[in-house]
């Protein structure tokens, strides 16, 4: 049976990449999928049936793995996570239902009944409203449910006189009263959350007025907050009532038939409490970012990853910001090596770094993957050589450019022309390269250009396409942020912009390719990149990796003749061979750190300068080479090591699983994770679902790696199942 990828992520900076994968069930039936069954002690036959993959695949407590996006708790990033709130409601209001056959009088038990649905219903339909930022219709829907759980609490008073048996029994009554009160406060706490979501809606639109107007009258963001965060806190407040009224329930003296929808919705009522507790957290986080208080001052990193480097490119420039009352107050463009030239002290590179720098210098300073590590060591660098003292450090790759002025169009940059979306690239790295604007200031075209990209970029009807061109840049690590103050950092970790470096745990492989361009040109823009990742899992679970790695050198003359073509428009008719090696037709050359797991044991490699290296800071293994790869040429690199744990197969089920980090920066590498096992291994599930099956002991995933991938799968030692299905 033939299977397609359906899971290939492209990214468009990246259309040379073809997968051309197509992998397929040599059996032509479907393998793995097929339920053992046991007709006596020697025999074992299969019997042919599909069988349910699962989305997250283990055994004992279930790990979390939302570290490729951030932590463990993601604060909305919409208005949908109102509908929680409803769904929330509408747990509650099932068990009112359920209650409700206790009561006596049929026309009041079917009274309540109704009032408790349509209630479920309003807060359910304000929950759709909110996600569709209908924020009146939302609201009004709001009032309507509270308004039903009010009337509905209104008519329990019958069982507080009642002297019939439903009314002795105390519980039923106690729970009635507690879900009809805490559903009332669900609807107030939807409602004070809706109006702040709608407060924070408006802060893109008075951050953009307020830094292209430039006037003192304009609305106070970090008012806007406040006022925002006054609201979560009141919803706050009564979602802990809600909690206070719920979670005191005694389900386990209640009917069976409600007890676990009690249990059920006491944990929605602690969910929906966390969430918007964590959600007013970071508050004072994003007030400080804004200037509240004071001016918050930025270091941001203008990184060229046509020149890679761990944390993302070669830094050439740096912006100096300054944001008071969420006012754009400084905004200066400097080139690196001003500050480095002036400085004459020493400072003692790192090992690696003296490969190809005797002297370490601010440019450098992003010799760590982990942006908290690289981040915190480009501050200092600034602060040690006589520069601005910052308060949080931003990385911007170069390729983010290409997107905003996909969004702006093309930008009058002085007398020199316009630059945009397709040329940009070329002529900025041309003119600074060849040092067209003189040789004491290449870079002035910058401070040209800046200023006009942010009042093209500042403009309302921008927002929406700036926000999604953002959110995807950091999804691929493209924007990477820093900041010393702990309540900041904490924001940024929370939603995945601190590109912190992901700890696994001891029974988890590990993948990270990292290349640090030491060629002196921007050729990385040009070299395709396809790693293999192969696991070996023998008959005791024994893990035996092996890696490879192909670089192609994709410059060809065709990107001359384009270059020629771009150049002639703008007046330059000559370019020296040398600067077309600077630019990208130079031979690639790289340092590659290969991240794996802590321990583990290289036992083969098809080069003999391969080193196995720890890194103390991110506490992992790695094997360290140099790769160079010609235009127009590929290079490989081949290794073999095995891993430092085992799968537990003789005992019960175990899941192998893998974490595969991209390099920040990366435009995307082609990535093929095999899995090979031994004949008594089986195989259970696998995800992601796309993975393959592609004859009795292979498993198959290829992706383009543009995100952090996770691939897992349950496995189980057929010598040993009957032992484990017999307890």
């Amino acid at each position: 049976m033939e299977k397609t990828l359906k899971d290939l992520k492209i990214d468009p900076n990246a259309e040379k990449i073809n997968l051309g994968a197509n992998f397929q069930n040599k059996k032509n039936k479907p393998l793995r999928d097929q339920k053992i069954k046991k007709r006596n002690k020697n025999i074992i036959y299969k019997e042919q049936k599909e069988i349910q993959q699962i989305q997250d695949l283990h055994f004992g407590d279930k790990p979390n793995y939302i570290y490729i996006k951030g932590k463990s708790f993601n604060p909305p990033k919409s208005l949908g996570n109102i509908l929680k709130i409803g769904i929330s409601g509408f747990i509650i209001l099932i068990l009112i239902n359920m209650v409700s056959v206790y009561y006596t009088g049929k026309k009041l038990e079917k009274n309540i009944s109704a009032q408790a649905y349509e209630g479920y219903m309003f807060l359910l339909d304000a929950g759709k409203q909110a996600t569709k930022i209908q924020f009146d219709d939302a609201l009004s829907t709001f009032d309507k449910a509270l308004s039903n759980f009010s009337e509905a609490e209104e008519n329990l008073w019958f069982i507080s006189t009642d002297k019939t048996f439903y009314a002795d029994e105390s519980n039923i009554n106690n729970a009635a009263k507690a879900l009809l009160t805490g559903g009332k406060y669900f609807a107030v706490s939807g409602k004070y959350f809706l109006e702040a979501m709608e407060e924070f809606n408006k802060i893109p639109l008075y951050f953009v007025s307020k830094n292209k107007n430039k006037t003192s009258n304009s609305v106070s963001i970090t008012d806007t907050i406040q006022s925002g965060l006054e609201k979560t806190n009141l919803a706050i407040e009564e979602i802990s009532l809600a909690a206070d009224k719920i979670t005191n329930i005694d389900e386990k003296s209640l009917p069976v038939e409600i007890r676990a929808r009690t249990a059920f919705a006491k944990k929605k009522v602690a969910e929906v409490s966390d969430l918007l507790n964590a959600t007013a957290k970071h508050f004072p986080a994003i007030l400080k970012l804004l200037g509240n208080k004071k001016p918050h001052r930025y270091l941001i990193l203008l990184q060229n990853n046509n020149e890679i480097r761990p944390s993302g490119g070669f830094i050439g420039s740096y912006v100096i910001m300054d944001i008071n009352e969420g006012y754009i107050e400084k905004l200066e463009v400097k080139d690196v090596y001003d500050i480095d030239g002036a400085y004459k002290g020493v400072i003692e590179p790192p090992e690696e770094i003296k490969l190809f720098t005797p002297n370490w210098r601010f440019r450098d300073s992003n010799y760590s993957s982990d942006f908290s590590i690289s981040g915190n060591k480009a501050k200092w660098f600034l602060q040690e050589e006589g520069g601005e003292t910052v308060d949080t450090v931003i990385a911007i790759n170069q390729g983010l450019l290409r997107d905003m002025l996909e969004i702006t169009g093309p930008i009058q940059v002085g007398n020199f022309g316009k630059l945009n979306s397709e040329n940009y690239n070329l002529l900025l790295s041309y003119i600074i390269e060849g040092k067209i604007w003189g040789a004491d200031d290449p870079k002035h075209i910058l401070k040209v250009f800046v200023p006009a990209f942010k009042e093209a970029i500042l403009k309302e009807e921008n927002i929406s396409k700036v926000a999604s061109k953002l959110y995807r840049a950091i999804q691929q690590k493209h924007i990477l942020m820093y900041s010393s103050d702990e309540e900041i950092q904490d924001l940024f970790e929370t939603f995945g912009i601190s590109g912190k470096a992901y700890e696994n745990s001891e029974d988890e492989d590990y993948l990270s390719v990292i290349n640090i361009s030491v060629g002196w040109n921007k050729s990385d823009q040009f070299i395709e990149e396809n790693i293999t990742h192969d696991t070996y899992v023998d008959k005791n679970g024994g893990l035996t990796d092996e890696i490879t790695i192909k670089r192609t050198h994709l410059w060809n003359d065709n990107i001359y003749k384009r270059w020629k073509k771009i150049l002639n428009e703008y007046g330059f008719y000559e370019i020296q061979d040398s600067l077309i090696d600077i630019l990208g037709r130079g031979n690639n050359k790289v340092l590659t750190r290969i991240y794996v797991p802590a321990g583990s044991i290289l036992l083969e490699s098809n080069g003999s300068d391969i080193q196995t290296k720890y890194d103390s800071e991110l506490k992992k293994t790695y094997f360290f080479l140099t790769t160079e790869t010609m235009s127009q040429k590929k290079s490989e690199i081949k290794i073999k090591y095995r891993l430092p744990f085992e799968l537990g197969l003789n005992e019960t089920p175990d899941t192998y699983k893998l974490i595969i980090e991209k390099q920040p920066g990366s435009r995307g590498s082609i990535f093929t994770k095999t899995l090979h096992l031994s004949e008594e291994v089986e195989i259970m599930s696998v995800y992601p679902e796309e993975a393959l099956t592609e004859d009795d002991s292979n498993v198959t995933f290829a992706t383009n790696l543009v995100y952090d991938k996770y691939f897992s799968s349950a496995l189980f030692s057929s010598k040993h199942f009957f032992q484990f299905i017999q307890r």
